[in-house]
């Protein structure tokens, strides 16, 4: 299960990796911060003020990583 979303609003970038019960979130650089699992495996990544983090081209971005894989959701919000 993966699921790729923006929500253009809060400019976040979110990747879904694994659908795992949640324990809780870690920053791990500015602007990037990682979900873990009960067990620590890396369940999601967000990516805020993402517009900058990818220069403009977030829509490149989100139409790369959902061309890529399979399932992949993508909603922008």
């Amino acid at each position: 299960m993966s699921e790729v979303w923006y929500d253009r609003e809060e400019d976040v970038l979110g990747i879904q990796l694994r659908d795992k019960n949640y324990w809780k979130s870690v920053e791990v650089s500015k602007n990037v911060v990682v979900d873990l699992s009960h067990d620590g495996e890396i369940i999601g990544i967000e990516i805020f003020e993402a517009r900058r983090s990818f220069k403009g081209d977030i829509s490149l971005v989100l139409s790369k990583s959902v061309a890529k894989s399979t399932p992949r959701k993508l909603s922008v919000n």
